[in-house]
């Protein structure tokens, strides 16, 4: 097999989607959907694969969080059922 052969084997195809261009960064939007479900582990899960982000972090009203940013950090904000009342990334 020619060497040309192995490297067209080898890269990525097209059809690879734009999302993993970009993968471990946060995008919120696309788990705004979640706003009024109640937080659970499944409900994590749920918002980093959705969100593309690598890290995530639970706010309850009144806890103290740092204020350093990670783009690759989704925020879930919860009231204190435990119901997700925003979501953001940072």
């Amino acid at each position: 097999m020619s060497l040309g052969a192995v490297l067209v084997a080898c890269s990525a195809s097209r059809d690879t989607p734009v999302a993993n261009a970009t993968a471990g960064q946060c995008d919120a939007s696309r788990a705004d959907h979640l706003i009024g479900e109640n937080y659970s582990g499944y409900v994590e899960r749920q918002a980093l694969a959705e969100s593309g982000a690598t890290d995530i972090r639970v706010l309850k009203p009144d806890d103290a969080a740092t204020m350093d940013f990670n783009p690759r950090r989704l925020n879930l904000h919860v009231d204190p059922g435990l119901v997700i009342i925003k979501v953001a990334c940072g």
